[in-house]
């Protein structure tokens, strides 16, 4: 194929040489660690979703990677990956080249050990200071965080990978993700928390974003036509393609036709909703073949624009010691909280203590548990925290669960013994 046609005009010759099946196989996807049928060049991380061999067209390789490229269940322990500050650290930063920087070292780690889908980074805002994802979420100023977002996904796109924005949108805390139900006005949510993947979809340009488990204004966020085909598609223009996050779809015609065009982790969703009955639903007629070619094209028009079909990603050796260098330029200007310039305050240059005093101050919380937040740290872990009741394990707290998902990981706390040189607000 002319390499210098356009991405659309490449997958639109391509999309007429695809069988119904091998559509379909580009629609849907598993999670390697619960999937019992995994295919010869799968690799162990967050997702895979088939590709077409006598095409050309590769697997999706997906790996969370919030904090770095993650190791779900350590299954492969020598895939151990440079960490990075959190994504409200990097928003501490204000430094959006950094961001950048950061974002491009992600992503050529990732297409070093293989991957070719980075699901990252997040753009939620911090509306509470408990949310469970604000780790990889940038703050709770909209512009902040859409630009900072924003870089990062340049900064990962730059190493021919494709970047998931997420979780779109208003997906503010985890207790309660799967049925909780977000009610706020149109124009407040424009001003607010679509203020911020707007800002970041104008800034990188995003191959692919990710929909939420919640629901906004009474439907799920991934079948709701108001925020993916009305705002995302339609008035930001955005040529990308939608996946659901791992458990997040729920029906097969409501979720295609209202802007849903990949169905991911099936596993995590109890069946498959765009494998068969996707396929069934085309051949009667109840998804319309136009829509149901849009999903193809979108997704191989993002696989030829962000390079993924030129430039396939091949396990290859990493540089860990410049990866590092990169990470601790974002934590080093990340930790500064407070620059007196000019001695605009006025604090004596003989002060050796501050106390940042607020609720909780004394203790941490404990966040993560998997996903995006397992990062297995190249040369090992400083300190792991085992719990007394057992390791989380992902099969038995996510699966089996009917159609409402409503278990929740109970939030554990360790007291944490703070320096008497301050106090530390969590």
């Amino acid at each position: 194929m002319d390499a210098t046609l356009a991405a659309d005009a490449r997958a639109t010759l391509l999309e007429q040489q695809l069988t119904l099946d091998e559509k379909i196989s580009l629609l849907h996807g598993h999670t390697p660690i619960l999937w019992h049928e995994r295919p010869a060049d799968f690799i162990w991380t967050s997702g895979y979703v088939a590709g077409v061999p006598r095409l050309g067209i590769p697997a999706q390789r997906q790996t969370d990677a919030g904090l770095g490229v993650t190791n779900p269940t350590m299954k492969d322990a020598s895939l151990g990956s440079t960490v990075l500050p959190s994504g409200l650290a990097a928003a501490s930063t204000w430094n959006p080249e950094l961001a950048r920087e950061g974002g491009a070292m992600l992503g050529l780690e990732a297409h070093q050990f293989g991957f070719n889908v980075v699901l990252a980074p997040g753009a939620n805002l911090t509306r509470d200071p408990r949310g469970g994802r604000n780790f990889e979420y940038a703050g709770e100023d909209p512009l902040l965080a859409g630009t900072i977002a924003g870089n990062v996904i340049a900064g990962i796109q730059s190493q021919d990978e494709i970047a998931s924005l997420k979780h779109y949108v208003l997906n503010n805390q985890e207790t309660g993700r799967f049925i909780y139900d977000v009610q706020i006005d149109e124009s407040a949510a424009r001003e607010s928390d679509l203020l911020a993947f707007e800002i970041a979809v104008e800034t990188g340009a995003p191959g692919s974003v990710m929909c939420s488990y919640n629901k906004v204004w009474t439907v799920y966020a991934c079948e709701n036509a108001g925020l993916l085909n009305t705002t995302l598609k339609g008035d930001w223009a955005w040529p990308g393609f939608v996946m659901s996050d791992w458990g997040g779809t729920h029906s097969t015609e409501t979720a295609a036709i209202n802007g849903l065009d990949q169905e991911d982790g099936e596993e995590f969703d109890g069946k498959s909703y765009f494998d068969a009955p996707l396929a069934k639903a085309v051949q009667a007629g109840t998804v319309p073949q136009a829509r149901f070619d849009d999903m193809v094209h979108r997704i191989l028009r993002t696989l030829f624009e962000k390079g993924v079909m030129d430039h396939p990603a091949t396990p290859t050796n990493v540089d860990y010691e410049a990866d590092a260098a990169a990470s601790q330029r974002v934590a080093e200007q990340a930790i500064v909280l407070l620059k007196n310039t000019n001695a605009v305050l006025p604090l004596a240059k003989t002060l050796e203590r501050v106390a940042i005093i607020g609720g909780h101050s004394d203790v941490g919380i404990l966040g993560g548990g998997g996903g995006s937040s397992e990062v297995s740290a190249h040369g090992g872990v400083a300190l792991r925290i085992r719990h007394t009741d057992g390791d989380f394990d992902v099969s038995e707290n996510y699966l089996g669960l009917g159609d409402v998902q409503q278990h929740e990981v109970s939030t554990r706390r360790q007291r944490l013994t703070l320096s008497p040189r301050g106090l530390l607000f969590f």
